[in-house]
């Protein structure tokens, strides 16, 4: 069996080890002799952009951009074996800083991955998720972009804060001459769905050497369809969600105008279950696919020689992204349960109850309370951002006696909104529909005067009161200087020793604050977050190449931080270059990284929020049995009995309720926060035993502690008898369990305690995590008949992955090869040019993974799998996924470019992922079940 598992990795690296373009033969216009350039990893300058350092950085060059058929850096960057899977717009809808796309290196988070533009700090984006701040990528501009550069270990003692796991470097184009102007349009073949399109138009004059001056303006435009739903496109997916869940695809009883249980349909219903005792509604027509987004980005940039010794330069990045979030129409009923959350401004969590139709009303002619299953199709359900974000710098470089220095200043900053409907105002709720807390209810409960009608046209004024917009008005803001320079300071007797010093000077500020409903607690179900603080830091650094001897270079680095707060941080870095022989070199290195406490966790600040994927130890088991039940009980009933969908209604919710539930959390800020750190091992070696073939394999190993976080939810849970009274709070009794709904279930399944309301928690330096793995790349460059070919493996093995449970005081779990965290990841890729055709073949593998997570992940554990959860002991995986790429290049002339690109070329479906489906699953978890094989067609012109 593991031999079959690895065959088609086995298979790619074969095909990679004959033909590769080596990292060190990174095809790039060759540099003029005397003129140095700095490549990320190092600020001393050098020759050659290929040349191999001590540290790994994979550089993707312009030509493989255009290769790649990728229309965003997001795209682009998802092509690497060492970017792993973090924040993005399209899966982002609800996390708090939804709207954009975040970067993370080796499984360590966008928070602790550095994102630079031509070597300097981005603006973050003025959202946090939760606490973690980062660059938003979907603001760069690809067409604009010369190279890519990703340093792979860490950077903090050149590039300070942040740069834990990497620092990913954008570089744009330099000395761009002429006019040129590209339109894509990409849709997928099964559907004809999925649409997106981009357009860009670059233009740059002056020759810098010729002229003196050079000036280059770029600009992006991107829009993504996202006007369709899963309706439109659930006949795609796969047959094995419909196998396993029967509520897949099915209509939901919570319907317009709705059905009071007992008594039947409301008046009007036009789509009834089989028996037509129950009005239904078909909710996927809401399920959006994808968001919408439209994007624009504007880069301008120049340079301009004052003297023969003095340069000077100026950049401007502007960028607007809105992004257009849409979902299902609120459903309303006593069995979905009680909606809790945190209200920030009393500190106290508050609760709603759905009830039912009063006795007095007149839809409900039972005679006592009726539940009321309802469908808000008038909630006017939407999540709408736009953000503008910019970076504007001016400064000098020049050379003085040998020595190279440039300084500038500049500033940068974002402005975001963001407005949602679609839940309910607390206030409006009891002003237009009456209060749910009371024992009994109001005999005029829904049917109050001027108030919400059931299933008729309500007028705006009513919608709006009840389901008023809410949301966030962000921005961040920062000022900065700095200046480096470098050169030759002496020389050892193998060779002159290069040098690099910098400081950096800024100011920050950053303001996230919600509307007036958010913080006061009004919107049912929602938390807020608010932060509104500033700060200034600064920071020096050095470093030094020592040549050893003639093949052996030392590389010293160190940098002092100095945040508000806490003492000046000093990061150090050694490493290694040993070349013995031309064809071999071998390259270690030892640095500490560190993560400064951002504005969101150490200065005032409050965060009312929803801990989600919990599973209750306590009520976990009781809940599958339960579940189970039900499920026989509903099997046992014919189809036209309105009694089935109840019964698995009710099954398909329970787990959810609790073995993968949300509880709401009050977290504080913490002014006495420490700086995360981080200890980085390297040991890699490249190796080129012929001119055309190289590879690389390098070890990296990273240990991060005093990470700031809360106590985790599920480790609060899993030690609950260990935690100080008030920080998790269970309902009194069962009285009102919605679980477990009488004496008698509480009796029969004997749950372990009353369900979970509310965590209390403020954030801390807790956590650790370590994670070690290895990179490897072949690359080469050959000759053929036909013409120049060549072909890359990029791939990465992850060995370990831990993280510490301060609840039980342990490191939990290797989680490498497990759920979410598969061993190998790789991509082979080969391209042949042929005359004015350049064709290019790709294929992406990831290693099958089990269900299970963690120590205390045990309900989805191979034997519960099986046992509770109706599947097969190999249906208890996600098994390999596979994906070809295929990209056409076709030049019938000089200015015009032509190009083609497949994804998916045979079309395959990703691998069933029944964890990420649930029981009782009702849409997809992945898109890309029902995309199906896309295809990207674009056309560049070269006007001159």
């Amino acid at each position: 069996m593991k031999s079959k598992t690895l065959h088609p990795l086995v298979g790619a690296l074969m095909l990679a080890g004959l033909a590769h373009n080596p990292a060190s033969a990174q095809t790039a216009p060759a540099p003029d002799k005397l003129t140095r350039v700095e490549v990320i990893g190092s600020h001393v300058k050098r020759l050659n952009i290929a040349d191999e350092g001590p540290a790994a950085v994979q550089i993707i060059s312009r030509e493989e951009i255009a290769s790649s058929g990728m229309a965003t850096v997001r795209e682009l960057l998802e092509l690497s074996a060492a970017v792993t899977g973090e924040l993005s717009d399209i899966g982002g809808g609800g996390s708090f800083a939804n709207g954009a796309t975040g970067a993370s290196l080796h499984n360590l988070g966008k928070q602790s991955t550095l994102v630079l533009l031509n070597s300097r700090r981005l603006s973050i984006y003025p959202l946090a998720d939760y606490n973690q701040t980062f660059a938003n990528i979907d603001a760069l501009p690809l067409e604009a972009v010369e190279r890519v550069e990703i340093l792979k270990s860490g950077g903090s003692s050149l590039y300070g804060s942040d740069a834990v796991a990497g620092v990913i470097n954008i570089v744009t184009r330099n000395n761009y001459q002429g006019l040129s102007a590209k339109l894509t349009h990409e849709s997928s073949l099964l559907s004809q769905r999925f649409g997106n399109r981009a357009g860009s138009i670059a233009g740059g004059i002056g020759d810098y050497a010729k002229d003196g001056f050079n000036v280059l303006a770029n600009i992006d435009v991107y829009h993504r369809d996202g006007n369709f739903s899963w309706r439109d496109v659930l006949d795609d997916a796969n047959p094995a969600m419909k196998a396993y869940s029967g509520s897949f695809g099915s209509l939901s009883s919570y319907s317009y105008p709705g059905n009071v249980i007992g008594a039947g349909p409301i008046a009007g219903c036009n789509t009834f279950n089989a028996s037509k005792s129950l009005c239904m509604y078909d909710r996927y027509e809401r399920f959006a696919v994808q968001p919408s987004a439209d994007r624009i980005s504007a880069l301008v940039s120049g340079k301009l020689n004052i003297s023969e010794h003095l340069q000077g330069f100026a950049e401007g990045i502007y960028s607007n992204t809105k992004t257009a979030y849409w979902g299902p129409h609120g459903a309303y009923g006593w069995a979905l349960g009680a909606s809790v959350w945190a209200d920030p401004s009393t500190k106290q969590v508050r609760t709603f109850y759905p009830r039912g139709l009063p006795a007095e009303h007149p839809l409900n002619p039972l005679g006592e309370e009726a539940e009321l299953r309802y469908r808000f199709v008038d909630d006017g359900n939407g999540n709408h951002l736009s953000t503008d974000q910019y970076r504007v710098l001016a400064g000098l470089k020049g050379d003085w006696q040998g020595w190279d220095w440039e300084a500038a200043a500049g500033v940068m900053g974002g402005k975001t909104r963001q407005r949602t409907r679609g839940s309910f105002s607390d206030s409006g709720f009891k002003a237009l529909i009456g209060d749910y807390n009371k024992d009994t209810l109001d005999a005029d409960f829904f049917n109050k005067p001027g108030g919400y009608r059931i299933g008729q046209v309500n007028s705006e004024a009513v919608l709006a009161r009840l389901f008023p917009e809410y949301g966030y008005h962000a921005s961040t803001r920062q000022t900065f200087v700095d200046g480096k320079l470098s050169g030759e300071l002496g020389r050892l007797p193998a060779g002159p020793i290069g040098v690099a010093a910098g400081f950096e000077l800024r100011h920050e500020s950053m303001a996230i604050l919600p509307t007036e409903n958010l913080a006061k607690g009004d919107i049912v179900g929602w938390g807020s977050v608010r932060t509104d603080a500033a700060r200034s830091f600064g920071a020096v650094y050095t470093e030094a190449n020592l040549p050893l001897a003639k093949s052996l270079e030392l590389q010293a680095a160190g940098r002092v931080d100095k945040f508000h707060g806490f003492g000046a941080h000093f990061s150090p870095k050694l490493a290694l270059r040993f070349q013995p022989m031309p064809e071999l070199l071998l390259r270690a290195s030892l640095e500490n990284g560190f993560r400064a406490p951002n504005l969101a966790e150490s200065s005032p600040s409050t965060k009312s929020v929803f801990a989600n994927g919990l599973s209750d130890p306590k009520r976990c088991d009781a809940a599958n049995r339960l579940t189970n039940d039900l499920r026989a009980q509903a099997a046992a009933l014919p189809d036209s009995d309105p009694n089935k969908t109840l019964l698995q209604a009710r099954a398909d919710g329970i787990v959810g309720s609790e073995c993968n539930f949300g509880a709401a959390s009050l977290v504080q800020y913490n002014p006495n926060l420490k700086p995360e750190t981080s200890r980085i091992i390297t040991l890699g070696l490249v190796l080129q035993p012929i001119k055309q073939i190289s590879t690389s394999v390098d070890y990296y190993k990273v240990e991060r502690k005093n990470e700031i976080q809360t106590i985790n939810a599920q480790d609060l849970l899993s030690a609950e008898a260990q935690q100080p009274a008030g920080t998790l709070v269970r309902a009194p009794d069962f009285s009102n369990d919605p679980t477990f709904i009488n004496a008698a279930e509480v009796a029969k399944y004997q749950p372990g305690a009353p369900k979970v309301l509310y965590l209390n928690d403020h954030f801390r330096n807790l956590g650790k995590t370590r994670v070690s793995g290895i990179d490897w790349a072949i690359k080469s460059q050959f000759n053929t008949p036909l013409g120049a070919a060549g072909a890359e493996l990029d791939s990465s093995y992850l060995i370990e992955y831990r993280s510490f449970s301060t609840a039980e005081n342990r490191w939990g779990d290797n989680l490498a090869g497990r759920y979410g965290f598969p061993h190998w990841w790789a991509r082979l890729s080969g391209h042949q040019q042929w005359g004015d055709w350049k064709h290019g073949l790709s294929m992406i593998w990831q290693q099958p993974t089990p269900l299970t997570g963690d120590y205390y992940d045990q309900s989805w554990n191979t034997q519960d799998c099986v046992d509770n959860k109706g599947l097969t002991a190999e249906q208890c995986r996600v098994a390999s996924y596979i994906r070809w790429d295929y990209n056409l290049r076709f030049t019938p002339i000089k200015s015009l470019t032509l190009t083609a690109n497949v994804r998916n070329l045979f079309n395959r479906r990703p691998p069933m992922d029944y964890r990420a489906f649930g029981q009782g699953g009702i849409i997809p978890a992945n898109r890309e079940d029902v995309m199906g094989r896309m295809l990207r067609i674009s056309a560049e012109y070269k006007f001159f």
